[in-house]
């Protein structure tokens, strides 16, 4: 549906959830290259909870990353505006409001705060990605790309 896709890299260093599972990924490579060159007396289930620890982030930022590409291809676009933005440290939220077949419905994401996600502020318009079955789940079009 939409003609501009949103990247890996990006959806990594803006949604928070994918954030963590990249962050859980190069932690489980930090443990696996330490115990494994650096320790002394290297043991297989050391090893183990370093690949466990792989694995959830890789689960992770897949499912973060297909969810996102397929809200982008089969959604719907709309117009938004931005109600509420939170920060706390190094992560935060952006709330907006967006009309759907006659209806308002309410959206958030959970963002990394960069100066991607800083530029937004209340009151501005926006575009916004609609899942056709279920207009609750939306994103920003815009944050991804």
């Amino acid at each position: 549906m939409n003609d501009k896709q949103p990247s890996i890299l990006k959806i990594a260093w803006i949604d928070y959830w994918a954030f963590i599972s990249a962050a859980f990924c190069l932690v489980a490579m930090g443990i696996y290259i330490y115990h494994l060159f650096l320790s002394g007396n290297p043991t297989h289930n050391f090893i183990g909870v370093a690949l466990g620890i792989f694995v959830l982030g890789l689960l992770g930022m897949a499912w973060r990353y297909i969810s996102i590409v397929s809200l982008y291809n089969s959604g719907l676009e709309t117009k938004g505006t931005i109600s509420e933005i939170g920060f706390f440290r190094d992560r935060g939220y952006i709330k907006y409001i967006y009309p759907y077949e006659n209806r308002k419905y309410a959206g958030h994401v959970t963002v990394m705060k960069n100066r991607t996600t800083t530029r937004y502020k209340i009151g501005n318009e926006i575009e916004v990605i609609v899942d056709r079955e279920n207009p609750k789940k939306s994103l920003i079009k815009d944050l991804y790309t």
